[in-house]
């Protein structure tokens, strides 16, 4: 759905709506696109290949589903000004799904898979309750993919105080940062809350809170060292941050002795918050600020921003999901009488 960002200025364009299909192949495409668009559509054919269990058919349906649904968005993209339905893109989609189906059925058989089935069934919980927490953590390291968004943040980065805004308090600028402290804090809570609620014991808490750290902290280093420019290189980060991130793990030395039941209405509760905070945050990113920071072009720019934003405007309500989920569970456990044999 990110190639549809940002979603507005639909209209019809005057021309024949299934004309795209048949057009010549166009001259002015790049391998930088024609790559974005085959890497786009390699995890569904992977994903939908494991849904059918890697069996011989299934490439076949990858490559159906995945030039159905490109044809799909292609089609709603003529409506859109500031796109171009592309028949070409419809075709490196589609080999693009072909190719993950084809890669499913390889890596099967493979060692890493093999051992990340012992590490899921030693660290995590079973169920596909757990599946979905996953799911639900993956989709967040990918909204932490673009470097210009602070680190577990839900802000942007400040630039001057818009007008017209009225401050709650006289010192302006102090009020944006206390906001983006707790935006910080809560968004942080969230997540390793989510993370605790999907591991087998509790004695893994520590170890798998400071592994999601890292692995988000390295993928904010690597995606900036690629994305940014040098002079922009920890725009990820700042004071702020910093101290959001510290308060967060002091409460969460108190809120890990606590019953899971509870940590995932603290993690639901700080969800809640997070998204308090971003409603009544001013600041806003303009397309020309933040191609400033990137050596991309804009147009991949822009690809690339919408496929964060729109991660980022979904994950709260899976995230939201999949607590209410987790707590209704627990409590329903809870509820269940106790027998005890004699």
């Amino acid at each position: 759905m990110t190639s549809l960002y940002p979603f507005t200025g639909w209209r019809y364009m005057g021309e024949p709506i299934l004309a795209f299909l048949i057009y010549p192949l166009p001259y002015y495409h790049t391998i930088a696109d024609n790559s974005l668009n085959w890497l786009a559509y390699l995890p569904l054919g992977y994903a939908w290949a494991i849904t059918f269990r890697c069996r011989w058919y299934a490439p076949l349906l990858a490559l159906l589903f995945g030039a159905a649904l490109s044809t799909g968005i292609e089609f709603t993209q003529q409506f859109l000004p500031d796109r171009v339905a592309s028949n070409l893109d419809i075709l490196y989609n589609s080999v693009g799904a072909l190719c993950g189906a084809l890669l499913a059925g390889i890596t099967t058989k493979l060692l890493i898979v093999r051992a990340w089935y012992v590490l899921r069934q030693r660290w995590f919980a079973e169920g596909a309750l757990t599946d979905f927490g996953l799911t639900v953590l993956v989709l967040w390291l990918l909204t932490q993919l673009n470097p210009a968004v602070p680190l577990f943040g839900v802000v942007v980065k400040p630039e001057g105080i818009p007008q017209p805004w009225v401050s709650p308090i006289a010192d302006a600028l102090l009020f944006l940062r206390g906001l983006e402290i707790l935006g910080v804090m809560l968004s942080l809570l969230a997540v390793t809350l989510i993370l605790v609620g999907t591991l087998a014991q509790r004695r893994y808490a520590v170890r798998a809170i400071a592994a999601l750290v890292v692995l988000s902290l390295l993928i904010k280093v690597l995606f900036a060292g690629m994305l940014l420019k040098p002079t922009e290189f920890l725009a990820w980060f700042n004071l702020n941050v910093l101290i959001g991130a510290l308060v967060a793990w002091a409460l969460l030395a108190v809120l890990l002795k606590l019953k899971r039941r509870w940590q995932m209405m603290a993690a639901l509760v700080s969800l809640g918050l997070a998204q308090l905070v971003e409603a009544f945050w001013p600041l806003t990113a303009s397309s020309h600020s933040m191609a400033s920071l990137f050596k991309w072009s804009y147009g991949h720019l822009r690809d690339f921003n919408g496929l964060t934003q729109t991660l980022s405007e979904v994950w709260p309500w899976l995230a939201t999901v999949y607590l209410i989920w987790r707590i209704a569970h627990d409590w329903r456990r809870s509820a269940q009488p106790t027998v005890v044999s004699s």
